[in-house]
């Protein structure tokens, strides 16, 4: 637009001036033309240098013209640079300049070029809302490309750290699987284990008794192999049965294997436990029996399941060998994992001779 601004009043100069004075003007239009945009151009942005430069050279131009030639295109040597003016201000207090060169300009011209007044403001204002609006188009324009590049970036971001999460998560899966497989096996282990140890002497004894604890063996066996089909399926074997239910089969059917004396107390309502804490503390209950029985030979177990309005406390006692200094192996901190990840705590107490105490406490108000 400067371009053809330049052009247009170039030759409007080149074809009503002569002499020496035509190639003059024609300079000085050409510094008008360029000076101003030597602070005002891409990378390099002075606005009170590119102001002065389009006053002095612009506003002194069209003075001299209007005072020493009668050119009809005089006044519109100011239009393309309110144009431009309109462009560049467009910010506070800057933007508080434009009515005031509007007026300034429509006053300065119906002064020099002896025109109406009216007619002149309707012309630079039209020019000046032609800046203006093109430069609010090219800062909104700016303002989407730098929304769109922090968007990719934000979507870059977002792509590493859903790998990362996916990462964590087939880790987490690969962590919950073994615990998984390591409960259900460790106790079904635990009690074909002890059955097994009995049998020759049932057998002496009773051969009829041994013939039924061994098809005992092999249900039990045939059950856990079920169980770790499940598990590998990621499937709860206790969805359809309730807390207590579940901890009720469990005992049972641990006591049935290895004659051990279990009794179970449950205080407080049995409320509804989600899937997820109902099958993290049955796992947890599974190694407990099977820790007590493996590791410590206890002969009795008492677990206490108390429902409290904020939390659910699993109390596992047994009379095994205890120790006074307790090692955490891979069953016991998968039991820590377990209760952990449902915002709960674990504590182990063991003496020795004096058996060991494992006690969980798992929010309620927390589903998880």
């Amino acid at each position: 637009m400067r371009t053809v601004w330049f052009t247009f009043n170039g030759y409007a100069i080149f074809s009503s001036t002569i002499g020496s004075e035509k190639w003059i003007l024609l300079l000085w239009a050409s510094c008008s033309y360029i000076i101003p945009h030597l602070f005002y151009r891409p990378r390099l942005i002075k606005f009170q240098y590119y102001l002065m430069a389009e006053v002095l050279l612009t506003g002194s131009l069209f003075i001299y013209l209007s005072s020493q030639y009668d050119i009809s295109v005089t006044y519109s040597f100011l239009l393309v640079p309110i144009l431009t003016l309109a462009y560049a201000c467009q910010v506070k207090p800057l933007i508080w300049l434009g009515p005031f060169a509007v007026l300034a300009s429509t006053w300065a011209g119906s002064l020099f070029t002896n025109q109406d007044f009216f007619k002149l403001l309707v012309d630079t204002t039209i020019f000046y809302g032609i800046g203006f609006c093109l430069g609010r188009m090219t800062i909104v324009n700016k303002a989407n490309k730098e929304l769109i590049a922090s968007i990719e970036e934000k979507n870059k971001d977002l792509e590493y750290y859903s790998k990362k999460i996916e990462e964590l998560t087939i880790k987490e899966e690969r962590n919950r699987v073994s615990q998984d497989l390591h409960d259900t096996v460790g106790h079904i282990f635990t009690s074909v284990i002890t059955s097994l140890d009995a049998l020759p002497f049932l057998y002496r004894a009773d051969q009829k008794e041994a013939e039924k604890s061994i098809k005992e063996i092999s249900d039990l066996t045939r059950n856990g192999l079920n169980d770790v089909r499940k598990t590998i399926h990621q499937m709860s074997p206790t969805s359809h049965r309730t807390l207590v239910e579940s901890v009720t089969e469990l005992i049972a059917d641990f006591m049935k294997h290895t004659a051990t004396d279990i009794q179970l107390n449950v205080e407080g309502e049995a409320t509804k436990v989600n899937e997820r804490a109902k099958f993290a503390i049955i796992r947890c209950i599974q190694e407990g029996l099977t820790n007590a029985k493996r590791h410590g030979q206890a002969t009795c177990i008492k677990i206490n399941i108390s429902f409290k309005q904020e939390e659910l406390i699993v109390l596992i006692d047994d009379n095994g060998n205890g120790c006074n200094e307790l090692n955490l192996g891979f069953g016991l901190r998968s039991m820590k994992d377990r209760i952990s990840a449902l915002a709960g705590t674990v504590n182990f107490d063991s003496k020795l001779n004096n058996g060991m105490r494992i006690t969980c406490n798992i929010p309620m108000a927390k589903e998880v």
